[in-house]
């Protein structure tokens, strides 16, 4: 028995190492594969939104799977400057489109208007003195409203590069934070946070100063 131990023994602690490897090496070949499966960059995350943009382009699936729960109040973030720079953009063509009507149709029959007062040998005096001064004063408003339209358009557009630039900015140092293994801290958000609500304060500001009449429906955006 006692040979038969010797020469066994051998092979029973060879074969229990053999054994006592083996789950770990499945481990790391199934480690191994879910890597693979798994998107390292966002590159391989985001190419669909890539090829539809025809640029590169961050996603939301990118920032969800590197960061967990942590990119909760980045996407949320992330949506919400989309979303404003979308309106700002539409409101923009908007208002610019409105420039180039008082300009080009309501001032060309202001013009037209004071010709015929002008050439109508029917008025005399006072009385064409009298149309003539309402067709200027009618031109003096339509210039008027003509620069706050292009005030607001000017507003428009700056909200939306603003709102542009913030939103690379946070997509940048997101995508920093992944490469670096690091934390999306709380100061992060409130200083993006703070940025965003900066944005409103001069688009309201902006806007405001841009003509003499209200439109206080424009401001339903922030809701």
């Amino acid at each position: 028995m006692t040979m038969l131990s010797r020469l066994f023994a051998p092979i029973l602690i060879a074969a229990t190492l053999i054994a006592a490897t083996l789950p770990p090496a499945f481990a790391q070949e199934k480690a191994s594969s879910d890597r693979v499966a798994t998107p390292t960059s966002f590159l391989e995350a985001c190419a669909e939104k890539i090829e539809s943009r025809g640029r590169l382009r961050f996603c939301g699936e990118y920032f969800r799977d590197k960061l967990g729960t942590q990119a909760d109040a980045l996407l949320y973030l992330r949506d919400r400057i989309t979303g404003l720079r979308a309106s700002h953009e539409e409101a923009a063509q908007q208002k610019y489109d409105s420039f180039l009507s008082a300009i080009y149709i309501v001032a060309f029959l202001t013009i037209v208007s004071i010709v015929l007062v002008a050439s109508d040998r029917r008025i005399k005096g006072t009385a064409k003195w009298a149309s003539l001064a309402t067709s200027a004063a009618l031109f003096f408003m339509v210039g008027i409203t003509a620069l706050g339209w292009l005030g607001k358009y000017r507003a428009e557009y700056a909200a939306q590069v603003e709102l542009g630039v913030l939103r690379d900015r946070i997509e940048a140092e997101a995508a920093q934070i992944i490469a670096t293994g690091k934390d999306v801290t709380p100061e992060m958000v409130v200083e993006w946070t703070t940025e965003l609500s900066a944005i409103g304060r001069r688009f309201a500001e902006n806007y405001g100063d841009a003509s003499p009449l209200p439109e206080l429906d424009r401001f339903h955006i922030t809701n």
